[in-house]
């Protein structure tokens, strides 16, 4: 007959639990080794670098990236039902009026924006290339550029903030060098027109005296023909160098990266947020000039100290910032500072916030579009 265990004993499998686990003690205090603690793992950073395989970053290659980071951003902030590409291709017919409207502003909106951006870029590397300031070397080709996309009712009430930062941004003055070499060529070609007119006159009269003269000559000089053709020299020709990708294979290579490098990043950009206004801005100097940026002074000191943390974030902050935040932890200011940071071979140059001209003090430029959020479609 079998023995019964008692109802009150512990299960066998707790009892060796407890057995190994009081061994395990024993054991490390007799040997006196001290178990460490578990590691703390490191947050996952909010910034996403995109290395790219070029020299430097063209003002075409840089508005299309913040484009695309952009579209990214709304669908990704819940401020789009759908991706900008999907939004137009939704049927008019299967929406209710209210959403139509909505739709249409949105779409019409981003489309200007596209085209805005541009022209920005360019105008940016055009101030950027104006600027006398002291932070680098004058001849450097490159500079840093920044933008900024913030959604919620007002700038200084924005929800979420999202960087966008472009190091190695060429730096450029558009249209100024291309018009006068095209002037000296013209003056070069005038010049040398007027005295080739001179000597064709003279070649003119010395060719129709010989023609005749060398006509006779070339009779009874020349060879009997020959039935067999001569055989030409085998001359192989230079092998030419491949040619590079065009531009528009670099900028859409830089955006299938910039969008693959979001979906697989560590920290996602999506977060439930209500459908509200997003507000694009810029960072650029006093002197640069377009149409469709306003300068915001008041609100350059607040965005500054959300650039400061997207520096931090990305480990680009420098000494100073790095040492301040081992000696203090950084102050929360609300949600995290979340982007992508754009890299070339070439990295840009950081602008000094202390400047001499006042022209180039760098300061906040915000876009004068509305772009509005909508969930209904």
């Amino acid at each position: 007959m079998p023995l019964l265990a008692s109802s009150i004993d512990p299960p066998v499998s707790n009892t060796l639990r407890v057995a190994q686990k009081a061994s395990a003690m024993s054991s490390a205090k007799t040997s006196g080794a001290v178990v460490p603690p578990t590691a703390t793992p490191h947050p996952a950073s909010t910034v996403s670098r995109i290395p790219l395989d070029i020299e430097s970053i063209s003002a075409q290659i840089a508005s299309d990236l913040a484009v695309e980071l952009l579209g990214h951003a709304l669908f990704l902030k819940n401020q789009i039902p759908f991706p900008v590409m999907q939004l137009s291709r939704i049927p008019s017919g299967k929406s209710n009026p209210r959403a139509l409207k909505l739709r249409t502003e949105l779409l019409s909106s981003f489309d200007t924006l596209s085209s805005h951006l541009n022209t920005t870029f360019t105008a940016l590397s055009t101030a950027f290339a104006l600027v006398a300031s002291g932070s680098g070397p004058a001849s450097s080709p490159t500079r840093r550029a920044y933008l900024a996309i913030l959604i919620g009712p007002s700038i200084g009430s924005a929800k979420t903030r999202v960087m966008f930062a472009v190091d190695g941004l060429v730096a450029k003055v558009w249209g100024e060098r291309d018009d006068a070499v095209e002037r000296e060529s013209d003056d070069e070609e005038g010049g040398e027109s007027d005295e080739d007119e001179g000597e064709e006159d003279d070649d003119n009269e010395e060719d129709s005296e010989s023609d005749t003269d060398s006509s006779a000559e070339d009779i009874a000089s020349s060879p009997p023909p020959s039935r067999s053709p001569s055989p030409s020299p085998c001359t192989s020709p230079s092998p030419m160098p491949p040619p590079g990708p065009s531009p528009q294979q670099i900028v859409r290579t830089a955006a299938r990266l910039l969008g693959h490098t979001l979906a697989t990043a560590e920290h996602s950009l999506s977060a439930e947020l209500a459908p509200s206004q997003t507000h694009i801005l810029v960072r650029a100097p006093r002197q640069f000039t377009h149409p469709a940026w306003i300068p915001r002074q008041t609100a350059s000191a607040a965005l500054d100290g959300v650039l400061r943390e997207f520096r931090e974030e990305a480990g680009e902050g420098g000494v100073a910032a790095a040492a301040s935040t081992t000696t203090k932890p950084r102050k929360k200011t609300g949600s995290k500072v979340e982007g992508a940071w754009v890299t070339c071979r070439s990295p840009g140059i950081e602008f000094d916030d202390a400047v001499e001209a006042e022209e180039d003090e760098m300061i906040w430029w915000s876009w004068d579009g509305k772009l509005v959020g909508f969930a209904a479609w």
